[in-house]
């Protein structure tokens, strides 16, 4: 019986905490800001990530409070440490802003480790950018196994290259076909050409080109036209 209670005292202080937060997060869309920040900094306190990222960037952004952008690093710091990947986000572009580019790139490995694939995305680039094709390649899949069509696309491209990462026609089809499945119109258009003047098959040519095109991409477009005009069939 006592259990019973305990867990109904705890429901309902989580239900008022929730609605303190949803309350504060009110405020701030109704632009009031002192009362959103009062009610911020109270749960903040009781380490309430979402509550700390939302001081922090109000701070940032100097939204009804002083702009101090070495507490709102120490705020996203707290929420990135509870847990929210946005925090660590912020507080990586925070510091990449600031020329800590090093300090940036371990703010958006913890996001990218909590399933941010934008962070992931940026860690990738670095190492790119550092000709570092082992490391690149790694944060990369991190961000396509989180179904970011770019970073798919990014791996079929450096797989098709072969400069920083062993050539291999395999994988860079394979991510480019993943890529293109999540909706990315320039894989679908390689996966038209690579078809169209590889394999010959016209009609999978057709299909990938019309698939990009439906996502606005002019030479696909231009590519199935052509097909079109050939009477080659879809299917």
């Amino acid at each position: 019986m006592f259990k019973t209670i305990l867990v109904l005292i705890l429901s309902c202080k989580l239900a008022f905490a929730l609605s303190d937060l949803e309350k504060g997060l009110q405020f701030y869309e109704e632009n009031e800001f002192s009362k959103a920040y009062e009610i911020f900094e109270r749960l903040c306190e009781k380490n309430s990530a979402k509550s700390c990222f939302s001081m922090a960037y109000m701070i940032e952004n100097a939204q009804g409070v002083q702009k101090d952008i070495n507490k709102a690093y120490k705020l996203y710091d707290k929420a990135c440490t509870l847990g929210l990947f946005e925090a660590c986000f912020n507080m990586g572009l925070t510091l990449q802003n600031q020329g800590y580019i090093n300090e940036s790139i371990l703010a958006f490995n913890k996001a990218c480790n909590l399933g941010d694939a934008r962070s992931c995305n940026n860690v990738a680039l670095f190492y790119e950018n550092d000709k570092d094709g082992q490391m690149s390649t790694e944060f990369y899949k991190k961000s396509c196994d989180l179904n970011n069509a770019p970073a798919c696309y990014k791996l079929g491209f450096l797989y098709e290259r072969g400069e920083l990462i062993r050539q291999s026609k395999k994988y860079s089809l394979a991510f480019y076909s993943k890529s293109c499945t999540l909706g990315y119109a320039e894989a679908c258009y390689l996966l038209g050409r690579y078809n169209q003047l590889e394999t010959k098959d016209l009609q999978k040519a057709k299909r990938y080109f019309g698939m990009a095109c439906d996502k606005k991409h002019k030479e696909a477009c231009a590519a199935y036209k052509e097909l079109n005009s050939k009477a080659i069939e879809i299917y």
